[in-house]
C-alpha cells in the first residue's frame, strides 16, 4: 500500500515513459506465453508485440530493472535447458558494443540481460554443486571474451544488403584459448536478418569454437 502511494507520487512528480508503464505491468508469465505462441520462430519473442518492443526499449536504452529482470529470467530458462544437453560448460557471450557506443548509452543491454540470468541459475547452480561435488558449473560467462573492433552505424533501420557489409570484420575474439573447442552461446536482444549473429560467429570460428548457438530475446 505504501509502496504503490510512493510511486503514484513520484510520478506526478516525474511521469513515467510510455513504455516504463507497459513494463510495468508484465509477468514472466505474459512473456512465456507469447513465445509458445512463436514456437515458429524458436520461442523468441516478437518484437512486433507492443509489450516486446516495451521490454526491449526500456533494457535497451534505460536499463530498467524489471525489465532486465523479466528478459534474464527468460534467457536463464534457454541456458539450462542448452546445459542439459551440451557436454561441457558452454560459454556465454554477450554481443559486444563498441566503447564509444558504451559511454554514449551508459551500459550494454545484453551484459546487463546475461548477468541477471546468471543471478537467476545461481540457486540451481549450489543445488546441483552440493548433490554433485564434481559436477562442473552449469555456464561459464566470458563478457570479454568477444570485442567490437570497430564501431559500426547501427543495423536498426538498414537494408538487410547493408546490414551485412556494415557489421562486417567488426569483431573479434581476444582470449583465443577460452573459446577454442568450447561450445559458445551468443546472445542479443534483437535479430533482424541474422548479420550481428553471423559476425559473431564468423569471429568465434575463427578462433576455435566448436560449436555456436545464438540467442536473441526478440525477433524482429
Amino acid at each position: 500500500m505504501r509502496e504503490h502511494f510512493l510511486r503514484t507520487l513520484f510520478d506526478l512528480v516525474i511521469p513515467p515513459r510510455s513504455t516504463e508503464r507497459v513494463v510495468r505491468t508484465l509477468t514472466l508469465e505474459d512473456l512465456q506465453q507469447l513465445a509458445l505462441q512463436g514456437s515458429e520462430r524458436g520461442g523468441i519473442l516478437p518484437y512486433h508485440d507492443e509489450l516486446v518492443r516495451a521490454l526491449v526499449w526500456e533494457v535497451k536504452y534505460y536499463a530498467n530493472r524489471h525489465a532486465a529482470a523479466l528478459a534474464g529470467a527468460l534467457l536463464a530458462e534457454q541456458l539450462v535447458a542448452i546445459a542439459a544437453e551440451e557436454l561441457g560448460t558452454p560459454l556465454l557471450i554477450p554481443t559486444p558494443m563498441h566503447n564509444a557506443r558504451r559511454r554514449e548509452r551508459g551500459h550494454n543491454q545484453t551484459e546487463l540481460v546475461c548477468e541477471v540470468a546468471l543471478r537467476e541459475l545461481a540457486p540451481k547452480t549450489g543445488v546441483l554443486r552440493a548433490a554433485y561435488p564434481t559436477q562442473q558449473p552449469l555456464i561459464q560467462y566470458a563478457p570479454h571474451a568477444l570485442v567490437r573492433i570497430r564501431n559500426t552505424p547501427q543495423q536498426q533501420g538498414l537494408p538487410k544488403h547493408i546490414r551485412k557489409h556494415n557489421i562486417r570484420k567488426s569483431m573479434q575474439v581476444v582470449n583465443e584459448p577460452l573459446v577454442r573447442g568450447r561450445i559458445c552461446v551468443v546472445f542479443d536482444d534483437v535479430t533482424t536478418t541474422g548479420a550481428t549473429f553471423a559476425e559473431a560467429t564468423r569471429a568465434l570460428r575463427a578462433a576455435g569454437a566448436r560449436r555456436i548457438i545464438c540467442i536473441a530475446l526478440a525477433q524482429s
